[in-house]
C-alpha cells in the first residue's frame, strides 16, 4: 500500500513576492526561510541572521489590487487601497511575531505614462497589531477583523480609512523601508 504525498513545500504567490521583497530589503546575512511542516500554523516565512542565530517569524496577509473610486482620490489622494478580512484569532492567538501586509498599488509610470501595479508592505509587529485592534478596531458580527489600508507611493504614507473616517490611523512608519528597517535592527 502506497502513501500519498501532497506538495506542502510551494509558497503562494503573496508569499513568494514578499519572501523577494524582503531578500532585497535586508543585509546579506539575513536569510528568508519557509517552514517545511504543517506545525508552524500561521507562519509563512521565517527570517533568521545566519551570524547572530537571531531569528522570527512573520505571517503573510496579501490584498488584491483595486481600482480606487474617484471619491476615495479625491479625498485621500494619489494610490490605492487593500482589504483584509480574517477572523479575531488569526490575530488573538498568532504565534507569529510580524504580520506583513501586501498592498497591490495602482500607480502611473512617470517614464511611459502607463499604470502600473506595485507591490507595497505594511511590517508590523504582532504585538504592535494587537494594540491597534484593541485601541481602534471593533470585529465584526462573525468575529472578523476589516483592515482597509490606503497607500498613498507619492507622499510615502500609509492608513486605514474605514474604522474611523474622521481620523484614519497612519501605519506609514510601518510602510515599505521603512517597516524593513525596523525588521533589520531587530535582527542585528
Amino acid at each position: 500500500m502506497g502513501k500519498a504525498y501532497k506538495n506542502f513545500w510551494s509558497l503562494n504567490t503573496d508569499e513568494a513576492i514578499v519572501a523577494g521583497i524582503l531578500r532585497d530589503e535586508t543585509p546579506k546575512n539575513i536569510e528568508v526561510l519557509m517552514p517545511l511542516n504543517a506545525q508552524m500554523k500561521d507562519i509563512d516565512l521565517i527570517l533568521i541572521n545566519v551570524k547572530n542565530k537571531k531569528s522570527f517569524t512573520i505571517q503573510v496577509k496579501g490584498s488584491r489590487a483595486f481600482e480606487p473610486h474617484e471619491r476615495e482620490t479625491e479625498k485621500y489622494g494619489d494610490g490605492s487601497d487593500g482589504w483584509f478580512f480574517f477572523p479575531r484569532p488569526v490575530l488573538d492567538k498568532s504565534t507569529a511575531d510580524y504580520f506583513i501586509f501586501l498592498i497591490y498599488v495602482l500607480e502611473q509610470s512617470p517614464q511611459t505614462g502607463r499604470r502600473i501595479i506595485k507591490p507595497h508592505t505594511i511590517t508590523v509587529s504582532t504585538e504592535k497589531m494587537k494594540g491597534f485592534v484593541k485601541k481602534y478596531k471593533r470585529p465584526h458580527g462573525d468575529n472578523r477583523y476589516s483592515f482597509y489600508f490606503w497607500v498613498n507611493p507619492k507622499q510615502k504614507k500609509a492608513f486605514d480609512f474605514r474604522e474611523n473616517r474622521n481620523k484614519p490611523y497612519f501605519y506609514s512608519e510601518y510602510l515599505d523601508q521603512k517597516g524593513f528597517k525596523k525588521l533589520n535592527r531587530i535582527l542585528g
